[in-house]
């Protein structure tokens, strides 16, 4: 659909002479070199026809404003100071890839190689935009005479602000439905905060192949959950795109192994590429109870699969104590939780395992959130306590202790492993205090609701604490440069290619 108009603009009686008319396109990516950059050749961009009627607020994206004129016109951003950014930055063709950060520019006219004289201004949308409601807005670009202190404008042209559309990631052992909208008939509402917030979401699942490694480097069965993130990325931009708008990037938010998936798509050789101007396909990503580094209790199960054990359906006890017929740990997984524990994610998690030794550190905006069954899942630590002791044959077995985490935890995996390197810091829930920097702490918060046990009282889950997901719209709406780490799982192997 082409985004053009024709206009007498009798407000100007300098500029009544001429019809100015004008279209939106989307360089993405006809227009675009191999380092990401806009090329400065106005007669190629004369020759997109993919028109737009506006842009997710990624910071990457880019779109064209062309006007027909033989006369050097003026591009503003309507009500915006100077030094006011929070709508996008304006600049010519020609200065596309120089980093000016301004929303005023005046721009002289270019003639094509068919003769036409065209004056194009290229618009680059702010990194994020906050508002209570709704999943777009309109900022409108003033086009006037330059250097005319009387002129009136010559057009007003609205560009639609869209949030950037937001990928969901399930982990070890789930799937989408049960991770962010509804488990054991618990209704989940992650999904509909998102809706009620204006954001629009999409599922990475692979829960056929939830048993399986995270490895960013697996060569001989591939990873199915980069795969369905890569997937999952390309139709969802694909939709804005058949909706006229002009997309490059996604927030991810990433549940327990699902941060480790977003990692590795993060490595992948086709990560970065023209259609995200170079910059990469994730435009901000949130983990939440991620095992950045691994932790012990992979270990334990991957060391003990083929060792025999009775169960009840939920524990399991030492074969020496049976009175029904032991079973391979592996199989007592298998028949009673529906998991595997032998088709490599259990392996690969385990910490300095080949899986971890080749996911890199992550340099992408990031944010870690953590949960602690700190002070009053009592009963629920309890249980996983004993739940662990026969398997792992030690009597006195102590889950925060040498034997398990030597470390706070959510009962599955370290404060420490959750935090990929980031501080921290407890979110003091009952304040007015702002959501922490880089990353935060929440307490009484398990990492599924498989773990909590009804004694414990205002326990969560973390996918499933309000808390959480309302710090999650926070995050996602937040305008604030410095509220996202610039990289995350901080003390993984660097990439040898950078």
């Amino acid at each position: 659909m082409q985004n053009s108009n024709n206009v007498n603009p009798s407000s100007s009686s300098s500029s009544s002479s001429y019809k100015l008319s004008h279209s939106i396109l989307d360089p993405n990516p006809s227009l675009i070199n191999d380092d990401g950059n806009l090329i400065n050749d106005i007669s190629k961009a004369m020759d997109i026809t993919t028109y737009r009627n506006g842009t997710i607020a990624d910071g990457v994206s880019k779109l064209i404003l062309v006007v027909d004129s033989n006369k050097e016109l003026q591009f503003s951003i309507n009500g915006t100071k100077s030094d006011d950014l929070t709508n996008g930055t304006l600049s010519s063709l020609k200065e596309s890839n120089i980093n000016n950060n301004i929303n005023s520019t005046s721009i002289w006219p270019q003639n094509t190689t068919n003769g036409r004289s065209v004056v194009a201004a290229v618009y680059t949308p702010p990194d994020s935009f906050n508002q209570d409601k709704g999943s777009n807005r309109t900022i409108n670009i003033n086009i006037s005479e330059p250097n005319n202190p009387n002129a009136r404008t010559l057009y007003e042209l609205p560009i639609k602000l869209y949030r950037p559309p937001v990928i969901l990631v399930h982990g070890l052992w789930m799937n989408s439905d049960n991770t962010w909208v509804e488990n054991n008939c618990t209704k989940i509402n992650f999904t509909n905060k998102l809706t009620d917030n204006g954001f629009i979401y999409a599922f990475a699942d692979y829960k056929e192949y939830n048993s399986e490694t995270f490895d960013p480097c697996d060569k001989v069965f591939g990873n199915y959950g980069i795969n369905s993130i890569r997937t999952t990325i390309y139709d969802i931009l694909g939709q804005y795109h058949s909706f006229s708008i002009a997309a490059s990037q996604v927030d991810i938010v990433a549940h327990s192994m699902g941060g480790l998936m977003a990692r590795g798509f993060v490595q992948q050789d086709d990560y970065k590429r023209k259609e995200n101007y170079m910059k990469g396909s994730i435009h901000r990503l949130i983990t939440i109870g991620t095992p950045h580094f691994g932790g012990p209790l992979a270990k334990f199960l991957y060391e003990h699969r083929d060792d025999w054990y009775c169960t009840d359906g939920i524990h399991v006890t030492s074969a020496l104590n049976c009175k029904v017929e032991p079973k391979k740990l592996r199989t007592i997984y298998a028949d009673n939780f529906n998991s595997c524990i032998d088709k490599g994610d259990i392996e690969a998690l385990v910490a300095m395992s080949n899986a971890y030794s080749r996911l890199y550190q992550t340099n992408v905006k990031s944010y870690a959130i953590a949960g602690t069954w700190k002070p009053n899942a009592n009963d629920s630590h309890e249980d996983q306590e004993l739940y662990y002791k026969p398997i792992t044959d030690i009597d006195d077995f102590k889950l925060d202790g040498k034997d398990g985490f030597n470390d706070d935890n959510d009962l599955v995996v370290s404060v420490k492993s959750q935090l990929g390197g980031l501080p921290c810091q407890i979110r003091q829930l009952n304040s007015n205090n702002d959501i922490p920097d880089h990353s935060a702490l929440y307490c009484n918060t398990l990492h599924t609701d498989f773990y909590i046990k009804d004694k414990d009282k205002g326990i969560f889950s973390e996918t499933n604490s309000p808390y959480i997901q309302n710090d999650v719209i926070k995050l996602l709406s937040s305008y604030d440069k410095n509220k996202f780490a610039d990289a995350i799982g901080i003390g993984s192997p660097c990439d040898p290619s950078k």
